[in-house]
C-alpha cells in the first residue's frame, strides 16, 4: 500500500477553529441561509422606515435579530467546548505531530498522541471541503481528517482536491 499523499504537521487549536467557522459561518447552506436572512432584514427595515407599516414589521424584525444572535451563540459555544476538549486531549502531552496519508485504498491517520493509527476506506468518505489552511476529509460517521495545506512531504498538492473529489463523487454513485 504505496502512500499517494502524505501531509505531516502539529496539531493546534487552529484546526478546530477552522472547521466550525466553516460549519457554523461558511459552508454553503449556512451562507445561504445568512443571506436570506439579512435580505428580509433588510426589506423589513426599508419597509418600516419608508412605509410605515412598523407594528406589522416588528415581529419579522426582531426574529431576523433573534435568529442572528442564535447562530452567532452557537458558532461560540461550540468553539468554546472543542477548545476545552482539545485542552484536555493534548494536555501533558506536548506536541501533537499528524501524519495523514492517503494510499490507492485507504486514509490513514496517525498521531503522536495515538498508539495506533486509524484507517479508513474509501468507501467511507463522504464529503471534502477547504478552508484557510487545511483539506478537511469527512467520513460516513461524521469523523473529519485532516491534511494541512503547504505540509505535503508525498504527492504534488495541486493533485490531491481533485483526488479526493473523485472519490466522494464515486462514493455517492454507489449509494
Amino acid at each position: 500500500m504505496q502512500p499517494k499523499f502524505v501531509s505531516q504537521f502539529e496539531r493546534t487549536f487552529e484546526i478546530e477553529q477552522e472547521l466550525y467557522r466553516y460549519m457554523h459561518l461558511a459552508s454553503p447552506p449556512m451562507i445561504a441561509s445568512l443571506v436570506i436572512l439579512c435580505v428580509i432584514f433588510v426589506i423589513n427595515l426599508a419597509m418600516m422606515l419608508f412605509v410605515g407599516v412598523i407594528y406589522a414589521n416588528m415581529a419579522v424584525f426582531a426574529m431576523c435579530v433573534i435568529v442572528l444572535f442564535v447562530l452567532l451563540l452557537r458558532y461560540r459555544l461550540a468553539v468554546q467546548a472543542a477548545q476545552k476538549r482539545f485542552a484536555e486531549d493534548t494536555n501533558n502531552k506536548g506536541v501533537v505531530t499528524v501524519t495523514a496519508t492517503l494510499t490507492d485504498e485507504e486514509l490513514i491517520s496517525e498521531s503522536s498522541d495515538r498508539e495506533e493509527p486509524v484507517l479508513i476506506l474509501h468507501s467511507e468518505l463522504t464529503k471534502v471541503f477547504v478552508t484557510k489552511h487545511y483539506y478537511m476529509i469527512q467520513t460516513a460517521e461524521k469523523m473529519v481528517y485532516v491534511f494541512k495545506k503547504d505540509a505535503f512531504t508525498v504527492g504534488k498538492e495541486e493533485e490531491f482536491l481533485p483526488y479526493v473529489r473523485q472519490i466522494v463523487e464515486n462514493n455517492k454513485r454507489r449509494h
